[in-house]
């Protein structure tokens, strides 16, 4: 009998560790953390409990996973390098849009309100959750950071103007979008125009 080559055995090891991943967000979104299961996962998935435990020690081990794999879709989306030929506008929108990634679809807000409601639930687990990745601040105020050093914007202080975006952002976008039906992204574009421009106006270099 011929030996399975490795990389085979590899590659059907790593999609199955996706199956399992994907359908572990199904789940979790439809029915929270408390209610979801691994016999549940396991079914939507098409595998064995024994299969899903083979990847995955707990459902709180595979619980941290989602968290990972959500929190770092979204931090590469806001990897946005300053580009001083582009206006501040647009690039602010992206960085904007980047935050919304989190409720922009059923099933990212559905998978955010189970996040949100484990975090608020359990402070200390949503610090230890937190602590494992770098901060969602970061690229954004390397991007302030450039924009003060190409004269176009002020920042004397930049993780206090990153919290300020990113507290308007949030407190009129997504924060309302997680106790109501969603988010039409056309349909808060004005408002989110506001908001940029009124943190272009509070931090624009004047001569």
């Amino acid at each position: 009998m011929n030996d399975i080559p490795r990389a085979t055995i590899k590659r059907d090891t790593s999609r199955k560790h996706e199956s399992i991943l994907n359908g572990a967000i199904q789940v979790f979104t439809e029915m929270g953390y408390d209610n979801a299961s691994m016999d549940k996962i396991a079914e939507i998935t098409g595998v064995s409990k024994r299969t899903v435990y083979n990847h995955f020690l707990s459902k709180e081990n595979l619980f941290q996973e989602v968290v990972a794999k959500f929190l770092e879709e979204q931090q590469i989306l806001k990897q946005i390098d300053y580009d001083p030929a582009k206006s501040l506008e647009d690039q602010l929108t992206a960085f904007a849009n980047a935050e919304l990634f989190l409720i922009n679809s059923p099933s990212r807000l559905g998978l955010s309100r189970v996040l949100t409601s484990v975090f608020i639930r359990d402070i200390d687990y949503a610090r230890m959750t937190r602590a494992k990745y770098a901060s969602p601040l970061e690229p954004f105020m390397k991007w302030l950071m450039a924009a003060h050093e190409d004269n176009r914007l002020h920042i004397d202080n930049p993780p206090l103007a990153a919290r300020v975006f990113y507290s308007m952002i949030e407190g009129a976008l997504t924060w309302p979008a997680l106790f109501q039906h969603g988010i039409n992204t056309e349909s808060v574009k004005p408002l989110m125009d506001e908001l940029i421009l009124t943190f272009i106006t509070r931090y624009r270099k004047v001569d």
